[in-house]
């Protein structure tokens, strides 16, 4: 059990402390240009803090426990992205096919970050408690 709330606090650390920066620094600007009309001000942050907690336990469940117990980080990093190309790609595409002034730029840019952000969280997790992120 402590291993598992190991694995989750370092996965949503190393999760949430990128997610904020790709926000502000790439995501963030590519909504404003498009849908800036359409955000939130102030950021309603209970809803973010669900989707957080919940995003990393079900990346946990689907990717970084079956990978800890095969002791294999890069099982995580590929199974990672997978799982964030299908979630990021859902949100993505159901918005694209029903919003107006959803673009194609912001699909990419949000799809790609998505994928590599989800991998690279579960990677790291499995590293740091299979000993091979020293």
């Amino acid at each position: 059990m402590t291993q598992l709330l190991i694995l989750y606090a370092v996965t949503v650390v190393v999760f949430l402390g990128l997610d904020m920066l790709g926000i502000n620094f790439l995501i963030r600007p590519v909504f404003d240009r498009h849908v800036g009309h359409l955000l939130a001000s102030p950021l309603r942050l209970g809803p973010a803090a669900v989707f957080y907690m919940v995003y990393v336990a079900g990346l946990l469940w689907f990717v970084s426990v079956p990978a800890l117990k095969e002791n294999a980080p890069l099982q995580a990093l590929i199974g990672g992205m997978v799982l964030g190309f299908l979630c990021y790609g859902t949100y993505e595409m159901t918005n694209y096919a029903t919003l107006r002034d959803w673009s194609l730029e912001q699909v990419a840019a949000d799809l790609v970050w998505g994928t590599v952000l989800t991998g690279f969280s579960a990677w790291v997790g499995v590293a740091v408690l299979s000993g091979k992120l020293a």
